[in-house]
């Protein structure tokens, strides 16, 4: 019976180096810089991962340095005074973003926007919950606008953030004291947006 201990130890400390070292090539590297219209760096810009938001930010150079084992099809920076951009990737080592103001929709904001003071919350569904009638907050913290219901159908309205459309991981990272104002759009007022404002429309602007 001790031999046989003895013998499953000394295979672990053979193979481990070797399972170590298969991680480890396994594992890649990506350099992401990002910057804006006039080829300057954004600081704080979120990265996503297939809409996967990545726990760090982007350096005071605009640089994000990341590791991955699966590679993702899809990368996306976010900043919330200019816009989200996304690109596909190509398994490059080096990758650069350029995010323009108003990138993916463009639209202005019409003049009879109301505005919400910010107050703070714990986070934006703990703001929409508290200071935006008409909005629910289900489990998972699923959204909808009151008076879209479906049984099998999604519900979910178009997140419009800054004047861009937004996935809602990217509205998870708003900040509720930057909100400056939030708008519900609905019928016809959502029209403006087609087809994707089908369920509604949560319009947000922030400082």
């Amino acid at each position: 019976m001790k031999k046989s201990y003895v013998l499953i130890f000394l295979l672990g400390v053979f193979l481990f180096p070797f399972q170590s070292e298969i991680n480890a090539q396994d594992e890649k590297k990506l350099t992401i810089v990002v910057k804006d219209a006039q080829n300057k760096p954004i600081p704080g810009a979120v990265i996503l991962f297939d809409n996967v938001r990545l726990k760090r930010w982007t350096n005071k150079k605009g640089v994000f340095k990341a590791k991955f084992t699966e590679t993702p099809k899809e990368i996306s920076a976010f900043y919330p005074k200019i816009g989200i951009s996304k690109i596909a990737y190509n398994g490059a080592s080096k990758v650069e973003i350029v995010i323009k103001d108003g990138n993916d929709l463009g639209l202005n904001r019409g003049p009879n926007s109301k505005g919400i003071k910010a107050m703070q919350f714990r986070n934006i569904y703990d703001y929409l919950r508290g200071q935006v009638p008409g909005v629910n907050i289900g489990q998972n913290n699923q959204i909808n606008i009151r008076g879209f219901n479906s049984i099998n159908g999604s519900t979910t309205p178009l997140f419009v953030l800054n004047n861009n459309a937004v996935d809602q991981v990217v509205l998870e990272t708003v900040v509720p004291t930057t909100i400056r104002s939030v708008v519900i759009l609905k019928g016809p007022e959502a029209s403006k947006y087609g087809s994707r404002g089908a369920n509604g429309v949560i319009e947000i602007n922030t400082f």
